[in-house]
């Protein structure tokens, strides 16, 4: 089983808090909803009340109070009524108010991380915590309305009552009841360390199943369905063998608290036995002080239940609020504006740039310059780990620079809002990925405002038109998750529409073309170029055929410039771009 976490059970319920703070906002649907918690407590302690007065009269006065009856029915109806009045307009719009708000924030929270956080997790995980963190709140809403709140409202209202004819016997139950209610919040903090482990492995578990179905090709193609099954099933044994620890835990708890419950039931019995003998207590009430007993019994024994409750919710939420926490690595400054990118000059100024997540302490950039004038047409090439894509991603801020600075039209793009600089530039990844919906709707991501003659018009100069209209449902065609049921080349030249329809200053393409046939390559070289009229562009490219018309080559190797040029002045130059374009295969760089 693995080893267990140290115990640091107060963090744990973090997420509690996260919830009771959404509170703060609705403070009139939680006022409803705490008198629904009351009117429930009402209706355990008043109606006994009412009948043990009734019994009282008729055992000392062989007397009906026919008012007495008549008021305990009345004020059940009442009751039943401000109960369903609460429920409607507190409970229900708290849970759905605040719920509603739970997807959203979390939602909001994971759209604005950045490009590293979504590196180094799975999406199956964080997908799983995010649905799990709203979804435990249904449980914390009931728990704390239909059972904690009635609870202690139930118990206040009983010892009130009982404090009222026997304070002695009142004081003896609240000893007893708060000393249970202390164990039973003790012995759940001790488990929560448990439950925490166990639910992290969940998570980490939907993270395997989600990453080998992506990879469902991969596990084919390579028959490893057995040795997947063997690692998945590794996974699934440590998860139960946690739960289960957890949940020994949990029942050994259970009869603690039902040990306790035996000692109040008979100290309440033998207690009021007494003073029934005594004479200070009459029939009637006894048999009301048992009523109450048994009802505070039920309580303590409910509240393992209950507290069971707020260690799933506060289990499955830990995971997110601890995620809600960090803040994004990537953060717009406090002065950063607009960008107002027009002309799209770059310069890469001194930059110094290490990757965090490396053991080298090597900088991949040391004291790297490079200036690309508005409109100038650069393509970058060089051996794989040369840093090409590392200079798409920093351009595009996904991630920051140690030293140095990037500029853009004269800014430093750490003084510019993050929307706005992507905004200004087109970027085409190297692996071409679709939303799942329809074909029309992943084009006009470009430009949401776009109407569907722009829409058409941009797949006809990716030359995307012709395959689109074939398909049975046409544009509205649903691509499947990340575009699955698209061919390579035509997810490619989706997304190539998609990057003429947002028509910004500053294009970037990482092997956009990388996934096509000789032929779709000849005519999407055609649309790049009019993409790229007027426009600053920096291409990727491993085959080299697609670079030759560039202003400028530039060869990159471990970081540094090695050489630059037109295609022509670096061939004659006989270096490693001569040599590399001597190696090529089929029109791609040998690696």
């Amino acid at each position: 089983m693995g080893s267990m976490p140290p115990a640091t059970p107060l963090p744990s319920i973090k997420g509690l808090k996260l919830y009771l703070s959404y509170w703060r906002d609705l403070k009139l649907y939680t006022l409803l909803s705490v008198l629904f918690s009351l009117v429930l407590a009402l209706q355990l302690t008043i109606f006994p009340l009412l009948i043990a007065l009734v019994l009282g009269q008729l055992i000392r006065f062989n007397t009906i109070n026919v008012g007495l009856l008549v008021t305990a029915g009345v004020f059940e109806l009442l009751a039943v009524s401000a109960g369903w009045f609460f429920d409607k307009y507190g409970v229900s719009l708290l849970h759905h108010k605040t719920e509603e708000k739970l997807y959203e924030d979390s939602f909001k929270y994971l759209v604005h991380q950045d490009y590293g956080f979504f590196a180094d997790r799975f999406s199956g995980s964080v997908v799983t915590q995010a649905s799990r963190f709203a979804k435990s709140y249904t449980v914390f809403n009931d728990t704390m309305f239909f059972d904690l709140l009635p609870q202690l409202f139930t118990v206040l209202l009983s010892l009130i009552i009982m404090a009222y004819y026997s304070p002695e016997l009142s004081l003896l139950v609240l000893v007893l009841w708060l000393f249970s209610s202390w164990l039973v919040v003790r012995l759940a903090l001790r488990r929560l360390p448990m439950r925490r482990a166990a639910v992290a492995k969940e998570s980490e578990q939907v993270g395997e199943l989600a990453d080998v179905i992506t990879n469902a090709l991969t596990v084919k193609t390579f028959a490893a369905e057995d040795r997947e099954i063997e690692r998945y099933a590794a996974t699934n044994k440590i998860r139960g063998g946690l739960f289960l620890q957890s949940w020994f835990r949990a029942v050994r708890n259970a009869w603690v608290i039902e040990a306790m419950c035996v000692v109040l039931q008979m100290a309440v019995l033998i207690g009021g036995i007494v003073a029934v003998k005594q004479g200070s207590l009459g029939i009637a009430t006894f048999l009301l002080f048992q009523v109450y007993a048994l009802r505070i019994i039920f309580n303590i024994r409910r509240s393992t239940f209950v507290v069971r409750q707020l260690e799933v919710a506060a289990g499955d939420a830990q995971e997110m609020t601890e995620l809600m926490e960090q803040a994004p690595n990537i953060q717009d400054k406090p002065h950063a504006v607009a960008g107002n990118i027009k002309k799209g000059e770059i310069v890469f100024a001194g930059m110094t740039f290490r990757h965090d997540d490396t053991s080298s302490n090597k900088d991949l950039f040391e004291d790297f310059s490079l200036a690309i004038k508005p409109g100038e047409k650069v393509g970058l090439v060089g051996p794989s780990g040369g840093g090409k894509t590392t200079i798409a991603r920093l351009l595009l801020r996904f991630m920051d620079i140690q030293g140095g600075g990037i500029v853009i039209d004269g800014r430093d793009i750490r003084n510019i809002k993050q929307d706005d600089l992507r905004q200004a530039i087109a970027y085409v990844p190297q692996e071409p990925l679709l939303f799942h919906r329809s074909i029309k709707d992943n084009i006009r991501y470009g430009k949401p405002t776009a109407s569907d003659a722009e829409v058409i018009a941009v797949a006809k100069k990716a030359f995307a038109h012709t395959f689109i209209a074939a398909l049975p449902e046409g544009y509205d065609t649903m691509v499947g998750e990340r575009g699955v049921k698209l061919s390579g080349g035509q997810r490619q030249r989706v997304v190539i529409a998609r990057a003429i329809l947002k028509n910004a200053p500053i294009l970037i393409l990482d092997e956009a073309t990388s996934a096509l046939d000789s032929e779709s390559e000849q005519l999407i070289q055609k649309a790049l170029w009019l993409l790229m009229k007027d426009k600053t562009a920096a291409v990727i490219a491993h085959r080299l055929s697609t670079i030759q018309r560039m202003d400028r080559i530039i060869v990159l190797d471990e970081g540094r410039i090695v050489e630059q040029g037109s295609h022509k002045q670096l061939l004659e130059d006989n270096g490693l771009y001569a040599k590399l374009w001597s190696h090529q295969s089929g029109g791609f760089l040998e690696e």
